[in-house]
């Protein structure tokens, strides 16, 4: 079982952490310095939407549209990528038993986010792949959709996908300093872990 509608008994809160913390804790603790680690990974996503530039090239023309409108189907693009990332967070909600909401908000320094979340608690082994289930999902399908000529439409949304998922990336990072067992709940900016042993017999192949 990976989610709990209530807290289980036993189970107390080991600490709770907003975006703002991830990013304290990444920058104070990270033994890579995180401009190193942001260049090197914007140098990935560069070099793989290159490859993906050139493996189109060779399929397919440019469309034969106006700069004005392609970049205005990118645009539209660009905030339909931003719904199918949340709509990946909420499907692997609903697989682990939840019951996903949607929300935005202004957050000082960051500007504007929006989220998928859900009340109750998830296993940090569910919660794992609900936070990588955008990235992975979505950078498959834009690597997938070259194969079938429309890759000038999907080279954008997959840069845009990759870097921004870097919060996700950020809640990863941490969640690996917790069991599999543990509780999470996710609070819309941030999570709260839980410890205890009433669930330490998770099954883990139970979904």
């Amino acid at each position: 079982m990976h989610f709990y509608r209530t807290l289980p008994d036993n189970m107390v809160e080991v600490r709770s952490w907003t975006i703002y913390d991830l990013i304290d804790d990444w920058v104070l603790h990270s033994p890579i310095s995180p401009g190193r680690q942001i260049f090197f990974y914007l140098i990935s996503i560069a070099g793989i939407a290159g490859i993906m530039v050139w493996v189109t090239m060779q399929m397919s023309p440019f469309p034969s549209l106006s700069i004005g409108l392609y970049v205005f189907i990118q645009v539209v693009l660009l905030f339909s990528t931003i719904t199918i990332h949340e709509l990946c967070h909420a499907l692997v909600i609903m697989h682990y038993g939840g019951r996903p909401r949607f929300g935005a908000k202004w957050m000082k320094e960051l500007g504007p986010v929006v989220y998928a979340t859900t009340r109750g608690f998830l296993t940090v082994h569910a919660y794992r792949r609900i936070a990588a289930a955008p990235l992975i999902i979505i950078s498959l399908l834009c690597v997938i959709g070259l194969f079938f000529g429309i890759g000038w439409w999907l080279i954008v949304p997959f840069v845009f996908n990759a870097i921004g998922a870097g919060g996700d990336l950020l809640s990863l990072r941490v969640l690996k300093r917790y069991p599999e067992h543990y509780l999470i709940k996710d609070t819309e900016d941030g999570f709260t872990a839980f410890k205890g042993t009433v669930i330490e017999h998770v099954n883990f192949n139970s979904n």
